[in-house]
């Protein structure tokens, strides 16, 4: 799966947010990241260059600090000269049909604040239904959004937490599913594992793999068990 980041931020080289999530990319492969400040400081925006790399990707993603409950003009401004109807319409040429698109978005504010009734009186995917609408017109899944929570008032392990999910968003071709995150989870133990060149640290990750696909057996039996007890009821 070929995943492409579109990054926008006006002030992306003294962002720590910014800087730990290009970080947890190292390892993965087949994932761009693709900066719109740096590539286009005078919004000078290259289209076809642009819809050449959309129409490579398979999982599309806007990463972003919220503004005034919306992203930086510039994410905004290559919206409109790279979608344009033609290219992006599912009900004409819709050049991003079956693809994926996401949403990174990081807040300065806390995330509890944005509910109905909380401070920002608004959730924050209320405001990422412009997006959303995006999706829909160009036949697109809309993946939910994933939402950092002021990066820079976050424990290690919470920052540990923060790693693993965002690559489970960027890379796990299934990642709002349990099942898929851990079929995500194995593949790249069995990757490490391949490359690991001391014998016994491959031997405790392949006995971890073996553990979780013991455990995923154990759940399904579980679940077939729990179904048949319902159609037990409902006969």
């Amino acid at each position: 799966m070929k995943t492409l980041i579109i990054i926008s931020h006006p002030e992306i080289k003294d962002s720590g947010t910014q800087a730990f999530l290009k970080g947890a990319l190292r390892n993965l492969n087949g994932v761009t990241w693709h900066g719109l400040d740096t590539k286009y400081p005078d919004y000078q925006i290259d289209v076809a260059a642009e819809q050449k790399q959309l129409v490579a990707a398979d999982r599309i993603i806007f990463q972003f600090p919220l503004y005034w409950y919306s992203s930086p003009a510039l994410l905004k401004q290559w919206e409109d000269d790279v979608l344009t109807r033609n290219f992006t319409q599912v009900n004409q040429d819709g050049r991003l049909a079956g693809k994926q698109l996401g949403i990174v978005v990081t807040l300065g504010t806390a995330a509890k604040n944005y509910t109905v009734g909380g401070s920002e009186g608004v959730s924050i995917s209320e405001l990422m239904k412009p997006f959303q609408a995006v999706a829909k017109q160009a036949g697109m899944d809309f993946l939910p959004p994933f939402v950092v929570d002021r990066f820079k008032y976050q424990t290690a392990q919470q920052k540990a937490h923060l790693l693993f999910d965002y690559q489970n968003y960027v890379n796990n071709p299934h990642p709002a599913t349990f099942k898929g995150q851990q079929d995500w989870v194995i593949e790249r133990l069995r990757d490490k594992a391949s490359r690991e060149g001391d014998a016994t640290r491959q031997t405790l990750l392949n006995l971890t793999i073996d553990q979780i696909e013991q455990n995923e057996a154990e759940l399904a039996s579980l679940k077939d068990q729990i179904e048949m007890i319902k159609r037990g009821d409902d006969e």
